[in-house]
């Protein structure tokens, strides 16, 4: 038993290593994005709490689509989220979120795609905008309160990442 053990793990030694696919997500400017406003007076752990669950999308939605060792390097210089704030809702004193047709999802990206040994693959700068958000092919059971932003930035990896 001790031997095969021992066998195992001199193998193991003997596989290579694939470095797995690493994506950087930053944030230029969050305190001028068009529209990352809370509905309460917790305005910093709103927009922390925005900014953790955009970036866990930016990741889930495009390590899967790169090759061993890449590196994609992300970088959101706007954010529109859907819906307008409006003040005056009977108990909501610090407002509510509207969502409308008319307030569609909005952001500003700039990527940059390197391969293992440093080489640009692919990069730009983008414009996402999703007029027909309250239109798309969202699951029922989608409650996130940043679902249609989520879904933005899957349509943007689907489109952008093909290699």
């Amino acid at each position: 038993m001790f031997k095969r053990s021992l066998l195992a793990i001199s193998l193991l030694a003997l596989v290579p290593v694939v470095q797995a696919a690493t994506v950087e997500v930053t944030w230029s400017d969050p305190q001028q994005f068009r529209d990352i406003r809370s509905t309460d007076s917790g305005q910093q752990r709103f927009q922390s709490r925005v900014m953790t669950e955009l970036e866990t999308q930016f990741r889930d939605e495009t390590v899967a689509r790169l090759e061993a060792g890449q590196t994609l390097t992300i970088e959101v210089a706007d954010v529109d989220l859907a819906g307008e704030i409006e003040y005056f809702h009977a108990n909501f004193p610090f407002g509510l979120r509207v969502i409308r047709n008319v307030d569609f999802p909005q952001m500003t990206l700039s990527y940059e795609l390197r391969d293992a040994d440093g080489k640009l693959v692919k990069s730009g700068t983008e414009q996402l905008a999703d007029l027909g958000f309250r239109f798309g092919l969202l699951l029922p059971a989608d409650r996130s309160a940043l679902r249609y932003e989520k879904q933005m930035i899957k349509e943007w990896a689907d489109k952008s990442l093909v290699q």
